[in-house]
């Protein structure tokens, strides 16, 4: 059987290659560039590795604070926040729901970040 690489592996690598061996190679005002590219490597790597499962708990997330599903939950639920029928309750759940789904999303485009607990 041939091994084949996933997407976040090759992704990895490519960010691993330029980091490791590229960018020492190249002139000084070239290194910005390949810092870029490395770091979008990463990131997409963290996006095929994470960004499904983040999906799917934002989709169960939401469906879960609307009491229904929908099309485009986020926009149902900024439909309804929108709203005039939006009581203290409903509102604090919202706020724990995103809260959550920010740092999901914080954990794929800003490691680190996620663990924020400031104000």
């Amino acid at each position: 059987m041939q091994f084949l690489p996933e997407a976040p592996d090759l992704l990895g690598a490519v960010a691993t290659l330029l980091e490791d061996k590229v960018l020492g190679a190249v002139p000084a005002e070239l290194q910005h560039q390949v810092r870029v590219a490395a770091h979008l490597s990463r990131l997409l790597e963290r996006e095929a590795r994470l960004g499904p499962e983040a999906a799917g708990r934002e989709r169960e997330l939401i469906t879960a604070l609307l009491g229904h599903d929908a099309e485009d939950p986020a926009a149902a639920l900024a439909e309804r926040l929108a709203g005039d029928d939006v009581d203290a309750e409903f509102e604090a759940r919202a706020w724990e729901t995103l809260v959550e789904v920010t740092r999901a999303d914080l954990a794929i485009c800003k490691p680190g970040h996620d663990r924020w607990e400031g104000v």
